[in-house]
């Protein structure tokens, strides 16, 4: 008996441990599925009509901005504004350093009242005199720019070789664009006092009245151009150099954009495009901002749609007095459709391969569909269901064709 009974005990354990490894076999091949009945929200496959909107989606843009570079290369004397500022357009916003163009504005000056007054001996000593001045102005200025070269070379091959750092051969370059800049500057001095000159030599007082007066302008051109200022009116949103540092025509020194008006660039298809005049009034979604929408208007219409998304281009202007809409945020905007009648689900029930679950007797199928239009919330089914179905609207990820579901709406 005993030896029964440690037989029917080994028996029992032994059906115990394989029904539980069968069980945590059948677990694991469902994987996070919960066991039993899926649990699922339901909508009911209705007929009926759309909104007549469509919603497309772009970025906010500024309407007008602008690279502001200089006319020429110098060494700024000072910046006025920041990061921020607001500005007009004409508002002086750097200051470049040239002490040459001042006072090659002043030469012309003098001349031309010399010229004026009628006095040209004393016009023609005083020319003969800027020549010589100007002469070793030149030398003076050609050594200081072969010492700066010499030494910027110099400095370079030290930095190839490791020897001294970045920043001094920074201000080597420094010094040697400066010197260039002055060189270059002097050998300009010398070439309108040798004009001066023959001017004044050669010709008569109203014509020498005339040839200064061309030359005077000339000179305040160049000067203005050390004077940098604002293009357009708008809010300073990028600054690119600080006082002593060189500026070149090459490379913007500061970033204006006008924020009273953005635009929005979205892209439809050729079934909203006829639907859309310019001028027409549209709302404007920032989530961003805030939940109320703003008033737009369709501003441009291409006429050609784009070769690559074959999506027509619209931009819709939204005025902002506040500045409170920033270039950047992302903007959804309603335009109006054609009203569409036909057989709709939520689009939640909708997957991304144009399936969708129904409920069947309890359990799950799966059903492929064809669709049309949606306003966002719902879409039509031009293929595939039937009034009255009952879709499965959550809950998908979990199912597989034929799971029983629990539907809890």
């Amino acid at each position: 008996m005993k030896k029964q009974a440690i037989i029917l005990g080994v028996v029992f354990l032994v059906a115990l441990l394989v029904s539980g490894c069968g069980s945590k076999g059948e677990g694991g091949s469902r994987g996070d599925q919960p066991a039993g009945d899926v649990a699922v929200a339901t909508a009911v496959v209705e007929y009926g009509r759309l909104t007549g909107t469509t919603a497309v989606s772009g970025k906010l843009e500024a309407v007008a901005s602008a690279n502001v570079v200089p006319k020429m290369a110098g060494k700024a004397a000072s910046v006025t504004v920041d990061v921020g500022s607001t500005v007009r357009a004409g508002e002086l916003l750097v200051s470049l350093d040239a002490p040459e163009l001042a006072a090659a504005v002043e030469l012309a000056e003098a001349g031309l009242s010399k010229a004026k007054n009628a006095d040209l001996p004393s016009l023609q000593s005083q020319t003969e005199a800027g020549v010589v001045n100007a002469r070793a102005a030149l030398e003076s200025a050609r050594i200081n720019f072969t010492n700066a070269e010499t030494d910027y070379r110099r400095m370079k091959e030290l930095f190839n070789a490791g020897v001294i750092p970045q920043q001094q051969l920074e201000q080597a370059e420094k010094g040697f664009n400066l010197a260039k800049t002055a060189y270059e500057t002097a050998q300009n001095n010398l070439q309108t006092a040798e004009n001066n000159a023959n001017i004044v030599n050669k010709n008569t007082v109203p014509e020498t009245i005339r040839l200064f007066e061309a030359q005077l302008n000339q000179a305040r051109v160049a000067f203005a151009n050390s004077k940098i200022t604002a293009p357009i009116s708008g809010v300073v949103t990028a600054r690119n150099i600080n006082p002593g540092e060189m500026a070149s025509p090459t490379q913007p020194v500061l970033t204006i954009v006008n924020l009273d008006k953005l635009v929005v660039q979205a892209s439809v298809s050729e079934d909203q495009i006829n639907n859309l005049k310019t001028g027409q009034k549209v709302q404007v979604k920032v989530g961003a901002v805030s939940e109320e929408p703003f008033q737009g208007a369709v501003t441009n219409i291409a006429l050609a749609a784009s070769p690559v998304t074959k999506a027509y281009l619209v931009k819709i202007q939204v005025p902002n007095p506040q500045h409170v809409l920033k270039p950047g945020m992302f903007a959804e905007v309603e335009l109006p459709g054609k009203v569409r009648e036909g057989v709709f689900v939520p689009r939640q029930a909708l997957s991304k391969n144009n399936e969708v679950w129904v409920v069947s007797q309890g359990v799950a199928r799966k059903k492929e569909v064809t669709v049309g239009e949606s306003d966002g919330e719902k879409v039509i089914i031009n293929t595939g269901l039937t009034v009255g179905e009952e879709v499965i609207t959550s809950g998908q990820e979990y199912l597989t064709d034929g799971v029983g579901v629990d539907v809890k709406n």
